[in-house]
């Protein structure tokens, strides 16, 4: 079920409520990661800054903008048989989160 701006800003201040973000910053990360066409199902932290799992049903079209801070973002296809679910994992730059002891890489 998708998810609008104020309910993702919600979810992200309890996945970064450790690093202490104020509200703004919350809401700017939750303009650059929501979507369209892309479910999330996870957050969290990494060493990028903001990992999020997103799920769809169609081959996913990420654009590159400066803007989103997009630093890696990968694509597994979920279905054995067939590809009938995309699972897309990306990862965001967000400086405010840097330097706080964040783990390397994707987690899951």
């Amino acid at each position: 079920m998708p998810i609008n701006k104020k309910q993702l800003a919600q979810r992200l201040s309890t996945s970064l409520a450790s690093f202490k973000l104020p509200a703004t910053t919350v809401n700017q990360i939750a303009d650059r990661v929501l979507v369209e066409g892309l479910e999330i199902r996870g957050i969290n932290p990494c060493i990028y800054g903001i990992c999020i799992d997103y799920f769809t049903d169609k081959l996913p079209q990420l654009a590159v903008d400066p803007k989103t801070q997009l630093k890696k973002w990968e694509v597994f296809p979920y279905g054995i048989l067939e590809w009938d679910l995309f699972h897309v994992r990306a990862a965001y730059g967000v400086p405010e989160l840097e330097g706080k002891g964040l783990v390397r890489g994707f987690e899951g």
